[in-house]
């Protein structure tokens, strides 16, 4: 990143002295030590976010077409528990960490934007995918399921008419996440990501834009102290409302099989590790225990949730409230095990390499590349697989075969629909919560952002800003 950037980033210390900016990387002094500024881009954010959206979703959604015979837009004859068993652990922590990955970038933005300029880019870079996909990429999946019934017999404009019942949304997607449309029962599929996120990121603005303020400082100056002399009954203290708040609404299989409130602290949380260094500290103590206790609690809650069923049906969806209390605490575990790994990579890494020196690492390029690939492929990854798997699972093939042959068409499509459909127009690019182009040079005729102004623009894909 350039000098300039740098200087745009340069933290302005809050009344206590602490100064308030992105965790640092490092761990500095006695824990109780206020973590010093940072100027460095938060890189493990990045490969998080990026191995959630293209690898991890892609892989476990995939899955699902195995898991049983009915209940998702496109299923295997021939189901098998065993990606049941697979699938589970990873619906527990991937969308919360993206939440939480999210919350942190909502610091970074609001450390350059005023409140109605953050309001109008979440619109911009959330609502307007959001209602896109609605539009264009839901439908289709809803209408390949209405297919498999033999009673069906509905155009797809008919039906899209019928999906698209504005009064019947309204006064379902807010309380229920879904509506009745026709008799039929639909919901957002994956784009409801967007709307929470966008929702709960204008409920807390009055919150993240207190926690800014100088008045505010000792407060926090308060808690990360706790938290550096305490990180273990701090962590254990924070996982109390995700697990209270699932408990209360249960899983639901249209929000990532979390409820929506839950998800409201994990982008809190996720401001406050941005805020203070000492919170990102603690993760990187007590990633080990988490780690420890994240896999043997998730075996418990895997058969909890009906492993041995051999339909593998009820594994998706366990209702009872001790099932959704442990999957809280799961999907807790994960997160800081996830988080707290990633920190101590970078740590290590940074405390080897020369202070401000570039990095020339071959993947450097791929990485820019996903980061502003992150949003996009999120909005068109599953119509792409429903549409591969509605033709795959008709292959008389062995269950394994399907699946990777699933993973590698459903890859390949998404991607090549956003390289050659999305990435080079700039109304596509409007449409999937893309910047317009930035400063760029032509090389064959190909518009082709600068680097550093790519990665910037990348980071704002689902809240993440260069720290």
């Amino acid at each position: 990143m350039s000098t300039q950037s740098d200087a745009r980033t340069d933290a302005i210390p809050a009344q206590t002295g602490r100064p308030m900016t992105a965790p640092a990387l490092e761990d500095v002094g006695p824990p109780s030590s206020p973590a010093p500024p940072t100027k460095k881009r938060r890189p493990e954010l990045d490969l998080m976010r990026g191995f959630v959206v293209l690898v991890g979703l892609i892989i476990l959604h995939s899955a699902v077409v195995f898991v049983s015979t009915d209940g998702w837009f496109v299923n295997d004859p021939h189901p098998n528990v065993g990606f049941a068993i697979f699938v589970t652990p990873g619906t527990t922590w991937g969308m919360p960490l993206l939440m939480l990955v999210s919350g942190m970038g909502v610091r970074y933005a609001l450390r350059r934007r005023s409140a109605g300029a953050f309001v109008r880019e979440r619109l911009a870079r959330l609502g307007v995918p959001f209602v896109v996909g609605m539009v264009a990429l839901v439908p289709p999946m809803w209408y390949l399921q209405q297919l498999r019934r033999p009673d069906f017999h509905e155009s797809y404009w008919r039906f899209w008419l019928r999906f698209f019942d504005l009064p019947a949304m309204a006064k379902g997607l807010p309380l229920r996440d879904e509506w009745s449309s026709g008799g039929i029962i639909v919901d957002p599929a994956h784009t409801w990501f967007l709307y929470v996120l966008l929702v709960w990121s204008l409920v807390l603005l009055p919150v993240f834009l207190y926690l800014q303020r100088p008045r505010a400082a000792e407060l926090v100056d308060r808690v990360a102290g706790f938290v550096a002399r305490h990180g273990l009954v701090a962590l254990a203290a924070f996982a109390v409302p995700i697990e209270l708040a699932e408990s209360a609404f249960g899983a639901n299989d249209n929000t990532g099989t979390w409820d929506r409130v839950p998800y409201l602290f994990f982008l809190l949380y996720g401001f406050l590790i941005a805020l203070d260094g000492r919170f990102d500290a603690a993760l990187r103590r007590g990633r080990r225990l988490a780690l420890a206790a994240a896999l043997p609690v998730s075996v418990v809650l895997i058969f909890w949730a009906g492993a041995i069923d051999e339909s593998g049906g009820e594994l998706m969806n366990g209702s009872q409230t001790g099932w959704s209390a442990l999957q809280a605490l799961t999907g807790w575990l994960w997160v800081v095990a996830i988080l707290g790994y990633a920190s101590a990579i970078v740590n290590k890494h940074s405390r080897r390499s020369p202070e401000g020196a570039p990095s020339h690492s071959r993947w450097s390029g791929v990485g820019r590349y996903a980061n502003e690939a992150v949003l996009p492929f999120y909005v068109l990854h599953l119509p792409v697989i429903v549409g591969a798997a509605w033709v795959i699972v008709r292959w008389h093939t062995p269950i394994l075969a399907k699946y990777i042959a699933l993973v590698i068409v459903s890859f390949a499509g998404t991607l090549a629909l956003y390289e050659f459909l999305v990435r080079r127009f700039r109304v596509m690019r409007f449409l999937f919560g893309m910047k317009r182009f930035p400063q760029s040079s032509h090389a064959g005729g190909e518009v082709t952002p600068s680097l550093d102004t790519a990665s910037r623009v990348a980071s704002k894909s689902f809240g993440i800003e260069d720290s």
